[in-house]
């Protein structure tokens, strides 16, 4: 992954956590800098496919599972450390790149101007792809203009985004499920199997729905769209993570095994193991 600009002056630490890669996402280094202790911590994160480009900063909440966008790059962490003497503080730094604060701002276009929300969400999900909730919008508002296509495009990107920074929403089915119906992207695995997807993990012996996103990460790995199949087995580690030693070891499911196999694929697919920084 790239070296951006300015990480000498960054304290570079293993997660405390434990082992990442599930969760933290693969492709999260965490820093020593403002941090908050147990486990919770501000870390640089490269977007998957986006190894070459500079990376985002985020917040890792450790006891909520998730990672959420703080500043749009290094230099404006820097700068927000600098103005707050290195630690957490209340002083703020302009950061209009960041993707969250522009998503807000789009908010307030939703209902009176769909063409020019949708042109800012479809430009926002550029910037930063791996947030359920701006495609799920774009998804919406594509959907409003009467473009079938574009709306099941979105709503594919919405459940193959990174869950670290937010679950899709059930809605998301329904749109699969819609474009099932209709005969939309009929070849997309998750189109084709949205029937027996669910939102649903957690409090039970079995859960085929591992079984379906398996299906989908291999239909996804042999075609042209494999980031979407790199997003989604990053989703199954991330969930299988959360869930009991016993069920993951019905499901055969070992951390340290698990990021092996997929720190390999993305060394085949993208050319980079997602795990150091050149």
């Amino acid at each position: 992954m790239k070296r951006p600009d300015g990480i000498e002056a960054l304290r570079l630490v293993e997660w405390e956590g434990g082992v990442s890669g599930a969760y933290p996402s693969l492709g999260f280094k965490a820093v020593a800098d403002a941090e908050l202790g147990n486990g919770d911590a501000y870390g640089l994160y490269w977007p998957y496919g986006r190894e070459d480009a500079d990376p985002v900063v985020c917040d890792l909440l450790h006891d909520e599972w998730r990672l959420e966008l703080a500043f749009s790059s290094v230099s404006v962490f820097r700068r927000y450390l600098d103005r707050n003497g290195g630690e957490r503080g209340d002083l703020e730094v302009e950061d209009r790149a960041l993707a969250s604060a522009r998503f807000l701002a789009v908010k307030r276009l939703l209902r009176d101007q769909p063409l020019e929300a949708a042109a800012q969400l479809a430009a926002l999900c550029d910037h930063f792809p791996e947030a359920a909730a701006y495609w799920y919008a774009l998804a919406g508002q594509r959907r409003r203009l009467g473009d079938a296509e574009g709306c099941t495009r979105a709503a594919i990107r919405a459940f193959a985004s990174n869950w670290a920074f937010g679950m899709p929403r059930q809605g998301t089915l329904r749109l699969l499920r819609n474009a099932a119906q209709r005969g939309l992207s009929p070849e997309d695995p998750l189109v084709r199997y949205s029937a027996e997807l669910a939102l649903d993990f957690g409090g039970r012996k079995r859960n085929d729905v591992y079984d379906v996103l398996q299906t989908c990460i291999e239909g996804y790995l042999d075609t042209d769209d494999v980031l979407l199949g790199l997003l989604l087995n990053q989703n199954y580690g991330y969930r299988m993570a959360m869930e009991t030693r016993s069920f993951q070891e019905r499901y055969g499911f070992e951390r340290v095994r698990w990021l092996e196999q997929h720190s390999k694929r993305c060394s085949i697919h993208l050319g980079d193991t997602r795990r150091t920084i050149a």
